[in-house]
């Protein structure tokens, strides 16, 4: 091993915003957003880097996430924004930083690690680092109809301990959490909220599609739903329903789309539920929507 791996530190920041610019090109996240994920979560992060003749050559990350697991609170940490250079690929960067995050992110409390992995590096996490594959998760789409949007409602959520009390093993979607994810994000969210619920709306570039996300759904579904599609621009919208949902989706013109999010899960301290039936996401609790 010919690099050395050490801590995210503030000097890194430029490299590792680079590493990503150079990998992921216009669908890279910016500096704010950069700011905004590592140094706002109010959950924590854990970030390694590794360095080759003093140079950064590749990152990787652990968001730190409070979920109920099995109805108890449990701090999680999500696998994200790992990223190697190409002139030092081969060398087992990513697995190795990979291996120091989860130890970290088990020191600071983590019971369970999840991700959703690009194919480069599902077969890593599969294979040499012992990760489990929980199930695939089917994205929904449906075509939208051009207009102009209406303003945001950038209300910060307020007396909220779990919106989604009522779930299977999930993010806990209490003010803090939301306001952080949602209503501080630079990425441009837009609510809307009924006494029982909400929903939130995000844009993003689908395919070379641009597309509305369908980021977060609680509560009165139909009537949310309907709603969020209303204040909705681009030519899609995607969306990720639950099973019980999914007759509702489609009496709103959602169906199937050809494309699914791979959920992967490990737990170094016990043992990982891997029945998908057990878990519930949203597309707001990935990194990239």
């Amino acid at each position: 091993m010919n690099f050395e791996l050490g801590s995210y530190q503030p000097a890194d920041r430029e490299a590792y915003l680079g590493l990503l610019r150079e990998a992921w090109g216009e669908r890279t996240m910016s500096g704010a957003e950069f700011d905004w994920w590592f140094g706002g979560n109010p959950a924590g992060s854990v970030i390694s880097v590794a360095r080759m003749d003093g140079h950064v050559v590749g990152a990787a990350a652990h968001s730190l996430i409070r979920m109920m697991i099995a109805g108890e609170e449990r701090t999680v940490s999500f696998s994200l924004h790992a990223v190697t250079h190409p002139s030092a690929r081969g060398r087992g960067i990513f697995a190795e930083l990979e291996r120091r995050n989860e130890r970290e992110a088990a020191e600071r409390g983590a019971t369970v690690a999840l991700t959703f992995p690009n194919d480069l590096t599902a077969s890593v996490f599969l294979g040499r680092l012992g990760w489990t594959e929980i199930g695939r998760l089917r994205v929904w789409a449906r075509p939208l109809l051009a207009k102009t949007s209406g303003p945001a409602d950038t209300a910060r959520f307020d007396h909220l301990d779990d919106a989604a009390a009522r779930w299977p093993n999930h993010v806990v979607r209490d003010a803090q959490h939301l306001n952080w994810r949602f209503i501080d994000s630079p990425r441009g969210y837009r609510t809307v909220r009924s006494p029982d619920g909400y929903a939130v709306v995000g844009q993003t570039r689908y395919r070379g599609i641009e597309t509305a996300v369908l980021a977060d759904v609680v509560g009165g579904t139909r009537e949310l739903v309907r709603r969020a599609v209303s204040i909705a621009t681009g030519r899609l919208m995607i969306a990720l329903p639950a099973p019980e949902q999914r007759a509702t989706f489609l009496s709103l013109g959602f169906v199937p789309a050809p494309y699914t999010l791979r959920l992967l899960g490990k737990a170094p301290a016990g043992k990982l539920n891997a029945d998908p039936a057990k878990w519930r996401f949203t597309l707001g609790d990935t990194d990239f929507f």
